[in-house]
């Protein structure tokens, strides 16, 4: 049983600090034995007699040390109005990066796929480079019509717009043909 051991044991049964458990454990030259003897001759000890350890004995309440190191705990484990916020934006960031993975942007020409892509990477392209828009606008007099495909719901009005704007083109372009 190494010193700390022998400090614990006679703290428990003595009911005193680690302090006076050291300190009689010093004084009894490392027999626990003699330690808790000598704690008891200097009237430091709250012992109960075998006749009230066979009644109910009272529990054993944590000290003020451990009182102050679980409330510092608490403390430093619970989460701030800020922290709680900031979980869910990223939690609500995820499920919005899941879905623009989940839900695709087609592009087609004279009804063959050209183009079957996560909408992540259209919409970062109209952000990162200015001629994204200017390419898909080009692409429609050329005949391509695009859509948006997913597993959930897509409103039906985004893929209806998006072929307008392709009936516009065909019919701007059947303008042209005709004014020849």
């Amino acid at each position: 049983m190494d010193d700390l051991e022998k400090v614990e044991t006679i703290r428990t049964k003595c009911n005193v600090s680690y302090t006076d458990a050291k300190a009689a454990l010093d004084a009894a030259d490392g027999n626990v034995l003699d330690a808790i003897i000598w704690l008891e001759s200097q009237g430091k000890t709250q012992t109960t007699s075998a006749h009230a350890a066979t009644e109910s004995a009272p529990a054993d309440e944590p000290s003020a040390e451990m009182v102050a190191a679980r409330a510092a705990y608490e403390k430093s484990s619970k989460k701030t109005d800020f922290s709680k916020k900031m979980d869910s934006v990223w939690e609500y960031l995820k499920k919005l990066f899941r879905l623009s993975l989940d839900t695709k942007f087609i592009a087609t020409r004279r009804d063959a796929i050209i183009l079957n892509i996560p909408i992540l990477i259209p919409i970062v392209a109209l952000f990162a480079w200015g001629a994204t828009i200017w390419l898909m606008l080009i692409g429609l007099f050329f005949g391509m019509r695009y859509r948006i495909d997913s597993d959930g719901d897509v409103p039906g009005s985004i893929n209806n717009l998006m072929n307008h704007a392709a009936d516009a083109a065909d019919d701007i372009k059947q303008n042209l043909n005709d004014d020849k």
